[in-house]
């Protein structure tokens, strides 16, 4: 039996990996989209934009039997966290 467990604990923690390794893939794009908008006088919040992300998101959570709401508090925590680098670079002086 522990020999099943730790298979199953060892795909868990291949799949950790790879949220890991794709959201430093998304926030490494975060300086460029606080570049631009510093440059183009763009507000970091672009609440039409989060919720349209969103309301795609939820649509993939659902096809993939995922509670909405999960999925949901995870990206608010990303969004978050991509307008915190955001606001660095607009505030820090060229």
């Amino acid at each position: 039996m522990s020999n099943k467990i730790e298979k199953i604990r060892a795909q868990i923690d291949r799949i950790d990996k790879v949220i890991i390794t794709a959201l430093a893939e998304r926030m490494s794009l975060m300086p460029d989209i606080g570049q631009f908008k510093k440059e183009h006088n763009i507000p970091i919040f672009q609440e039409k934009r989060e919720q349209q992300i969103m309301a795609r998101l939820k649509e993939a959570a659902k096809e993939q039997d995922l509670d909405e709401k999960f999925v949901e508090e995870i990206f608010l925590s990303i969004f978050n966290e991509a307008k915190r680098i955001q606001q660095d670079i607009i505030n820090n002086p060229d």
